[in-house]
């Protein structure tokens, strides 16, 4: 299984130089959406890498494939030079299925 990354220039120029040959520099949420789906359907890739900022552009998506997709490829949603943008998506989906906050441990 290969790696995928979808990010700005400069993400994707740093895993390139860590050896990743697949990867998609994109600027909007249509072409992270694009990317997106490319990957998901390739064969080759076990993991995409992307951006967070990217990933909250298209977070109605993102929620959409998290909850009907298979197990592979798994989607990792990694901070830019920012830092972290979105809450833990995974703590978002149990939340949003059993009532808990995981982080805080409050019932909502």
């Amino acid at each position: 299984m290969k790696a995928a990354v979808i990010g700005d220039r400069n993400m994707t120029l740093g895993f390139s130089l860590a050896g990743v040959k697949k990867m998609r520099v994109v600027e909007t949420p249509q072409e992270t959406e694009e990317a997106l789906k490319h990957f998901l359907v390739d064969p080759e890739v076990g993991v995409i890498i992307l951006l967070d900022s990217l990933a909250e552009s298209i977070r109605p998506y993102m929620d959409k494939i998290q909850v009907k997709k298979e197990v592979f490829p798994i989607v990792v949603e990694v901070p830019g030079k920012e830092g972290a943008r979105a809450t833990d998506p995974i703590n978002r989906l149990i939340r949003r299925a059993v009532g808990i906050d995981v982080e805080r441990g409050e019932v909502k």
